[in-house]
């Protein structure tokens, strides 16, 4: 017998871990943290929380259990465990292999803690059935038995406030003691009902094996059926747990309390002087009423399989053909990593880029965050008082602890506005970024880092999680190697890291996660998603055979994807996650003007063209972005060629100069350079005044932020300067959603477009699986 919740204590568990060091490192990887020190030095309070509880548990009562029969030889009768502990159970009797069966706890345990408003209460006295008859009786629907643990030891659960006030009703009904517990959740009621429901949809994509040895289950109190076992585990959720029953079945069978072994932390034992009790106030099940259950049970097993063996044979669901069903249904849960879901906090592995200007909006990331899914906030081209106020509104908008990023974009001219950046997201506790358009590691990001690392015993983990969005595997080397030592020195020369710091930045990699950018909006090296994923797999590999005691590192994928067609290809390819941008640039939350809205509503794949960056195009650096019904790009590139023929605005022949100040500008360049002048640091005008060339630069890029600017705004008279970043993703997607609700962009949202790519791509796999394997 293996307890449940509420048999945790510090320091459990510490042999075990010893012993079977691979299985404790397993466990680290799976869950994200040591489990070995969370059960040495908590706090108790943590380790008394659901989400971490459940985990800890399954894993100290399992490897308890590896020991028991290591020490004893002994193969055990029937199996059972309380509540979560089932889950034990399972893994002792060869149903679950020791990975799935925690990674089904900790989603258990997560989903559980998620439930608020809830309480539960212990009552003594009564037995279950009279608790159970006042309940009817006085009309009461929010509180509901939850364990019969033993006679007359039943745990009740239900809206907080109404077990609260229950006491009164319980006491004068004839319980001897009724004690609130320390929960916050409605446990194994109806109450949990969104809770079972998506875990439901989380263990599809888990195997269950035939039992080795009978477990006793939960729900039912009696052995599990194979077949059904997966069944029951997600009706126990909202099932009472019928652990009495389970223990008087037992001794119907012929167990008695000298025949029981409790198998848990170190400590008072929990469940077996449960076992005792009940002997002594019901005894078991009347064996002729037990019997007569199994019988009827038998022959109605025998009646279905008359029924199967005559019955025609069916198709399997969904297109799926016979041989494609043996490799397991593709879900929208199994798609990508479940290891970089629970890494990040995410119910899918979705993410939404960042979009520079609160294009990815404060709207956007809100409702991501709400969904499970990653959003990250367009901090790019914004001041710092303004990215401060998003983290702000985006925090008060989400639940507590739901995930969300913000941009870090390089800035290779002005290092400056990354130490900004650096400094609001240290004092505001972010921790997740999405670094982009970087050619090396800088020392504001290692920073950020650096500010996050702490050790855990023999380990380095990182708090401050960083995903790079790259689109060059020596890049990525970069990302998924050590800090380069030129740049740790420097942060201790200027004294930003301390000597620890500086340390413990040599023993980790620079990034948790590795965005491949593929062609995509915006900056864009035009690369390939089937050249550039296996490469960075590769360095993935390596990265993590080089940091052992990290923890996974992750490989998602972006550029070009806005149909199921493109998100399997990747998926298939083997990302982790993918990430989509062009596609949420038009929907209804998204931080541009209407006016682009429409322009982008109506695009194909065709519509796009390559133009050079404003802010480097002198070194050809060159982004994706809308040709149809602008001349940006055409302009754009004009200006480039400009500024490559003259060594200044003078240099360029009147009638041109004329053409460009009152087509592109609508005034003159001495008018844009005075406004340069009010905005630009003293020391740039003057080097602008002393340098024709760089005078020009500053000019021709004022055109670039005047075109952002103007699109942002929705300034039509300005509509064929348009600078609207984009790819053939959302033209992909047009085609797809065509002749649909999601056709207007008004009825486009980030979340609701991610979660039906998801399933759309998940879907679309199974039948391609199923044609391959025919």
């Amino acid at each position: 017998m293996f307890p449940g919740q509420g048999a945790q204590r510090l320091g459990m568990g510490q042999d075990e871990f010893v012993r079977l060091p691979e299985l404790a490192q397993q466990a680290d990887d799976i869950l994200g943290y040591s489990i070995a020190a969370l059960c040495a030095g908590g706090p108790i309070e943590k380790l008394s929380q659901t989400e971490y509880t459940q985990p800890a548990l399954y894993v100290v009562n399992a490897l308890r259990y590896l020991r028991h029969v290591e020490e004893t030889g002994e193969t055990p009768d029937y199996l059972l465990g309380h509540s979560v502990s089932e889950y034990v159970a399972l893994f002792a009797a060869g149903v679950l292999d020791f990975a799935s069966g925690l990674n089904l706890v900790a989603k258990r345990g997560a989903l559980m803690a998620e439930a608020r408003e809830g309480g539960m209460a212990a009552v003594l006295g009564l037995e279950g059935a009279a608790i159970e008859d006042l309940l009817r009786n006085e009309g009461i629907t929010d509180i509901h038995a939850a364990n019969f643990n033993m006679p007359k030891q039943i745990v009740v659960s239900g809206r907080r406030q109404a077990v609260a006030e229950a006491e009164e009703l319980f006491l004068k009904a004839g319980a001897s003691h009724y004690k609130v517990l320390p929960v916050s959740g409605a446990f194994h009621t109806p109450i949990m009902e969104e809770a079972r429901a998506q875990f439901a949809e989380f263990i599809k994509s888990f195997m269950f094996a035939c039992q080795q040895v009978p477990v006793i289950s939960n729900v039912t109190a009696r052995p599990h059926v194979d077949g059904e076992i997966s069944a029951r585990m997600i009706e126990q959720i909202t099932a009472p747990v019928r652990w009495s029953e389970s223990l008087r079945y037992l001794m119907a069978k012929g167990v008695t309390f000298a025949d029981t072994v409790e198998i848990g932390p170190d400590g008072p034992p929990v469940v077996r002087p449960m076992f005792k009790r009940t002997e002594l106030e019901a005894g078991p099940l009347d064996a002729a009423a037990l019997a007569a259950e199994e019988e009827a049970a038998a022959a109605r097993e025998d009646t279905e399989a008359d029924h199967l063996a005559e019955a025609p044979k069916e198709n399997p669901p969904d297109g799926l053909n016979e041989a494609s069903v043996g490799f397991g249904r593709v879900t929208m849960e199994n798609l990508g990593s479940r290891a970089f879901c629970e890494a990040f906090g995410l119910r899918y592995p979705y993410v939404s880029g960042s979009m520079y200007q609160g294009i990815a909006s404060i709207g956007i990331v809100i409702r991501m965050a709400k969904a499970g899914l990653l959003g990250f906030f367009g901090a790019a081209g914004l001041s710092i008082p303004e990215i401060r106020s998003a983290i702000h509104e985006i925090r008060a908008q989400i639940p507590a602890g739901a995930a969300f990023g913000v941009n870090f974009i390089a800035h290779l001219n002005r290092p400056h506005l990354e130490d900004e950046l650096t400094d609001l997201l240290l004092e505001e506790g972010v921790d997740i970024v999405e670094a982009s358009a970087f050619m090396e590691v800088t020392p504001a990001l290692v920073r950020y880092r650096a500010k996050s690392l702490e050790r855990q015993g023999e380990k380095v983990r990182a708090k401050n999680r960083v995903i790079a969005k790259v689109s060059r595997p020596d890049v990525a080397a970069q990302f998924f190697g050590p800090v380069p030592e030129a740049v740790v020195e420097k942060l201790l020369k200027d004294r930003s890291v301390t000597a620890e710091e500086a340390d413990l930045l040599r023993q980790v990699p620079m990034a948790d996660a590795i965005c491949v950018e593929a062609d995509s909006g915006g900056h864009t090296d035009q690369g390939m998603p089937f050249a550039l994923i296996p490469p960075i797999l590769k360095l993935r590999d390596q990265a993590e055979a080089r940091f052992p005691g990290f923890g996974p590192l992750f490989v998602g994928a972006a550029g070009g994807i806005g149909t199921p067609e493109a998100a399997a290809a990747v998926f298939v390819l083997g990302a982790d996650f993918i990430v989509t941008g062009s596609i949420n640039q038009c929907t209804a939350e998204a931080g541009t003007s209407d006016a682009v809205k429409d322009m982008l509503e109506g695009i194909n794949v065709y519509d796009t063209a390559y133009a050079p960056s404003g802010e480097m195009f002198e070194f050809g650096s060159k982004i994706q972005v809308l040709k149809k019904g602008v001349f940006f790009p055409a302009r754009a590139e004009k200006l480039v060629s400009f500024y490559r023929q003259h060594e200044g605005l003078e240099a360029i022949e009147r009638k041109q100069r004329k053409q460009i100040e009152e087509r592109y500008f609508g005034r003159s360049f001495d008018e844009v350079f005075a406004e340069i002048a009010r905005v630009f640091p003293p020391a740039e005008i003057e080097r602008a005044e002393r340098m024709p060339k760089h005078r020009m630069a500053l000019v021709f890029k004022r055109y670039y932020r005047d075109t952002t600017d103007w699109a942002l705004r929705g300034e039509t008279a300005h509509k064929v300067d348009f600078q609207i970043h984009c790819g053939p993703a959302l033209g992909a997607f047009n085609q797809w959603v065509a002749g649909t609700e999601l056709q207007s962009w008004r009825n486009r949202h980030a979340d609701t477009i991610g979660l039906k790519l998801l399933e759309e791509t998940a879907d679309l796999l199974n039948g391609r699986l199923s044609a391959l394997v025919r």
